[in-house]
């Protein structure tokens, strides 16, 4: 008799709203180390990461009206090459993926499974891992248990809409559907912390207005509207989750020719400090996920579900101009990695498409830099070149800019 495998269907609606999107949001974290990468010993890696972390070796699985997770019992295997697979049809089930090519390790997801902060930690552990292997660095690797499932049915209450019988009447901005393309800006990052507090606020504050003020001039009006994620995890009480813990909120400013970085970024700062107090995350992500409950308690085929969401969601005011992630040390510093990791990382990329945004940009911090990766469907030139004028103008320095083609596979 073949037994029945079990169900973890307390981390699905975590990952739902990615599931039921319209399209699959893959997401690449990319390291270059200090030498060619050894495949063998990145296997090993792997494994040993996989043994420390349960979360990972669920896959998932589709029925008509439902989908769920179960454990993968197939062996994980480290491929060749830079190319981005389909999750789970290429990868034996797993809802992850990893590969290599001279010295780089190529670390993909589909966001169903986790948000860059959940992944930070597991990729972090395999690269330790692999250290370990290739060079005895003798990092310390205990087992990582990811937090429990939070209390879905206590969050959701919390949802200041839940009264509504109707979604919110809005006219959401409506993202251009121009052909994807990626580019990439570094920044000196002290410069620009020295720029944020010459006027009192946060470093990403100051971020979100030189980007609002680099765009302006292509949208060809002075609204600009963005959308930035805010990590949940210690608000909800689960610091350890591997899975998705995100509240995104929207946010316009005038941004017109003549405006400085100084007229806007008080602005900019108050409203995203008013959204980290934790009833107003908490509130936000009731209302994201209350939304996720819903629809998948339809009974209705899956494809239904989906269609019923991005309806909803495209209404709920989530679509903008552009949406930024701020990752920061792609390293899990939080967790108290060792240091000497640094040394064997030369370089990092992250790249994830603009979801119901005309642009996105996902921003990382390393080796003194801020990386801005970023995807861009506006299809029209000149994105790098304003940002990088805007950040001069206003004292932050500029380090590299660079053209990296168009999309990777599956992500147009």
């Amino acid at each position: 008799m073949t037994e029945t495998p079990t169900r973890y269907s307390e981390f699905l609606p975590q990952g739902a709203m990615y599931f039921y999107r319209e399209k699959h949001i893959y997401c690449r974290y990319q390291y270059l180390l200090k030498d060619p990468v050894d495949p063998a010993l990145l296997q090993q890696a792997v494994d040993a990461a996989l043994d420390a972390a349960d979360y990972f070796k669920m896959k998932l699985v589709r029925e008509k009206r439902d989908v769920y997770l179960v454990e993968n019992d197939r062996p994980f295997t480290v491929r060749l090459g830079s190319e981005l697979r389909a999750m789970p049809e290429e990868t034996d089930g797993y809802l992850f993926n990893v590969s290599c090519e001279g010295d780089t390790v190529f670390f993909d997801w589909f966001h169903f499974l986790a948000d860059g902060h959940g992944m930070a930690r597991f990729l972090t552990r395999i690269l330790m891992e692999y250290c370990n292997r290739r060079y005895g660095a003798g990092f310390a690797c205990p087992a990582m248990a990811s937090a429990p499932a939070y209390d879905m049915q206590a969050l959701v209450a919390l949802d200041p809409t839940a009264g509504q019988e109707s979604l919110p009447a809005v006219e959401p901005v409506q993202p251009e559907a121009g052909r994807l393309s990626r580019s990439m800006v570094r920044l000196d990052k002290q410069s620009l912390v020295d720029v944020a507090v010459a006027s009192g606020v946060k470093p990403v504050s100051a971020l979100l207005g030189l980007l609002s003020l680099a765009m302006q001039p292509l949208l060809g009006r002075e609204r600009v509207e963005y959308c930035y994620s805010t990590d949940t995890r210690r608000t909800l009480g689960v610091p350890d989750a591997f899975y998705n813990c995100v509240a995104s909120f929207r946010y316009g400013v005038d941004a017109g020719p003549d405006v400085r970085l100084a007229d806007i970024v008080p602005a900019i700062d108050a409203d995203l400090k008013g959204n980290l107090v934790p009833e107003v995350q908490l509130g936000q992500m009731a209302k994201m996920m209350n939304w996720v409950v819903r629809v998948d308690a339809l009974k209705a085929p899956l494809k239904i579900k989906r269609r019923v969401f991005s309806m909803g969601e495209a209404m709920g005011n989530f679509p903008a101009d552009f949406w930024i992630s701020y990752l920061g040390d792609p390293l899990d510093p939080d967790r108290g990695y060792p240091p000497a990791l640094l040394d064997y990382i030369r370089d990092f990329q992250v790249w994830v498409p603009p979801d119901g945004a005309s642009v996105g940009y996902e921003v990382a911090s390393l080796h003194g830099q801020l990386i801005l990766c970023i995807q861009d469907k506006l299809g029209r030139a000149g994105l790098t070149d304003a940002i990088c004028a805007v950040c001069r103008r206003e004292g932050v320095k500029v380090l590299s800019t660079a053209e990296m083609g168009p999309a990777l596979p599956y992500q147009e």
